[in-house]
């Protein structure tokens, strides 16, 4: 895996395995490369990446790329294995939100705080209640495209398995090349280069994050078409999941470890004196992997799956991060019609909210706030109910007796006799009708 040349050939070494047949899970939920093609030079491109607060520098550019790739799930990006610990063990766990039993783990929730906005989580999901979380949001406004990173872990403390979760992978070319940008250069949070194949893009980014280990080893690369859906990802056009997996001694013990990524790649037109040019933005969103001892992944793999499916966003973090990105875009575009450069223009915009930065996060609050003020009345459910529901435990469902009332969340079907009584399962079958007096109705969801 040390050449570019092997690293092209993929399918040379492919191996059939559970890892290789993918299934989808319609209720999972998400968990946010050069011009010569040479894996090295890609493993550099990935390390700048990785590098959360880079301001960006080169020469003078002509014009700032356009922020437009997908959304990541749950965010979903993330730091680097080496991101900082926030939390000790289970201290991000939540109360009273204890989570299902999965291959005997008992699961809870845990929180990603983003401290630099006043500690608002980010998202939650949960892992095995042993399990230590670690995380790490970051924020640096000179990326006006893409200004947040965030990287989450649960790591068990008695053996080599682990769920990670990283940083999207975030690239653009242009075409016609303008010559105004280098490979590998960080404009605005994006990466310049030239757009190369899922399964050779994840290998470069495997690389990188896995730099040093002994005895790593490419098993086996595969398609997987449906895991966008697996993920509950917006649709987009172009959306293609890839995964590899590489085997590795970790502290003198082998292991092995599966990567996940979908890729994308979106055209974006530009108009203007010259005609029309292009910007394609692509990379990998929803990157995360799974490690275990070798050759205990499989049986592991349901503890693993229900990690990746567990991450719910948090409303309110997504509205403040479009707030920022709003405000980023004006700012920015600001400086530029000053007479700034854009890399002085992106130096000053972060420069000055680095300074002003509570100020800022205040105005966009009382900007919020008013929006929620003034969507109160509405009969239905918000999506901030519902991440709270989630994060107590709790199903809201249309009561005939009380409204609304709130069910255990580890239980899918409640059922009620109109009087306060209840009956709760997990088994599409059950009707309490069949078994019992009175007139039972299954309650639906509350919207």
């Amino acid at each position: 895996m040390n050449s570019g040349r092997e690293s092209i050939s993929l399918n040379r070494r492919r191996v059939e395995s559970k890892f290789l047949q993918f299934k989808v899970m319609p209720e999972a939920n998400p968990l946010s490369c050069a011009v010569r093609r040479n894996l090295v030079w890609c493993a550099v491109i990935c390390s700048i990446l990785l590098i959360a607060a880079v301001l960006v520098n080169g020469k003078e550019q002509s014009a700032e790329p356009k922020s437009g790739s997908q959304a990541t799930p749950r965010s979903a990006e993330a730091a680097s294995r080496k991101s900082t610990e926030v939390a000790t063990p289970k201290s991000n766990a939540v109360a009273l939100a204890r989570g299902p039993v999965v291959n005997g783990e008992h699961f809870t929730l845990r929180q990603i705080p983003d401290h630099q906005q006043g500690g608002l989580p980010v998202c939650v999901f949960t892992a095995p209640e042993k399990w230590r979380d670690n995380s790490q949001v970051v924020w640096n406004y000179a990326n006006h495209s893409s200004p947040v990173k965030m990287g989450a872990s649960a790591e068990n403390p008695t053996n080599e398995e682990a769920f990670f979760l990283y940083p999207a992978a975030e690239f653009f070319a242009l075409w016609p090349s303008t010559g105004y940008y280098q490979p590998g250069q960080n404009v605005g949070g994006l990466i310049f280069a030239q757009p190369m194949p899922p399964a050779q893009t994840l290998l470069a980014f495997i690389q990188q994050v896995r730099a040093g280990n002994p005895k790593l080893q490419l098993i086996g690369s595969k398609d997987l078409p449906d895991l966008p859906k697996a993920l509950q990802l917006p649709p987009s056009q172009n959306q293609r999941g890839v995964g590899i997996k590489i085997t590795y001694e970790l502290k003198g013990k082998p292991v092995e470890e599966e990567f996940y990524g979908v890729a994308y790649a979106v055209d974006i037109p530009y108009d203007g004196p010259q005609g029309r040019t292009w910007q394609k933005n692509w990379g990998l969103n929803a990157l995360h992997s799974f490690r275990a001892p070798l050759g205990a992944l499989d049986r592991r793999r349901d503890v693993f799956a229900a990690i990746a499916k567990s991450f719910r966003p948090n409303p309110a973090w997504q509205q403040r991060l479009a707030a920022v990105n709003a405000y980023l875009a004006a700012e920015f575009n600001r400086q530029l019609q000053a007479g700034y450069d854009s890399i002085a223009a992106a130096g000053r915009l972060s420069r000055q909210i680095s300074a002003n930065n509570d100020a800022m996060i205040a105005s966009i609050d009382r900007q919020l706030q008013a929006t929620r003020t003034s969507s109160s009345g509405s009969a239905t459910r918000s999506s901030a109910d519902k991440f709270s529901d989630y994060i107590r435990g709790v199903d809201t469902v249309d009561d005939p007796h009380y409204g609304t009332s709130q069910h255990a969340y580890t239980e899918k079907y409640h059922w009620t006799d109109g009087y306060g009584t209840y009956r709760n399962s997990n088994d599409a079958t059950y009707n309490p009708n069949q078994t019992e007096k009175g007139d039972w109705q299954l309650m639906q969801p509350a919207r």
